[in-house]
């Protein structure tokens, strides 16, 4: 997948998502590093430009401009940082290390 194909999948993903809807967290799991799988919800406050992955104690915002730059800050405190958006072969969609897997909603 080329660059401008995988960033229209994450602005279909995240502009989707519709204001304030958040994916079941039964059908979605997300994870840092190497920490196991847990169920996570995904909310988008500005579709196509704000998000965020929650579960357990984590807190991932995600920030797009739409010029292909995406930040990414885990907890509240911490700085934003810039990341490149991938899919492994487990076919997990990942920010860095910030990876989902299972349902997220790309439509």
């Amino acid at each position: 997948m080329n660059r401008i194909q995988l960033w229209s999948v994450v602005v279909v993903l995240i502009g989707s998502s519709g204001v304030g809807t958040a994916a079941a967290a039964a059908s979605m799991r997300c994870r840092i590093g190497q920490q196991a799988w847990s169920p996570c919800r995904m909310v988008a406050d500005s579709p196509g430009q704000r998000w965020v992955l929650t579960w357990d104690q984590q807190r991932v915002e995600f920030v797009h401009d739409g010029t292909g730059q995406m930040m990414m800050r885990v907890g509240l405190n911490e700085a934003w940082r810039q990341v490149q958006p991938f899919w492994t072969a487990e076919r997990s969609l990942c920010w860095g290390a910030v990876c989902a897997n299972g349902a997220i909603p790309l439509e």
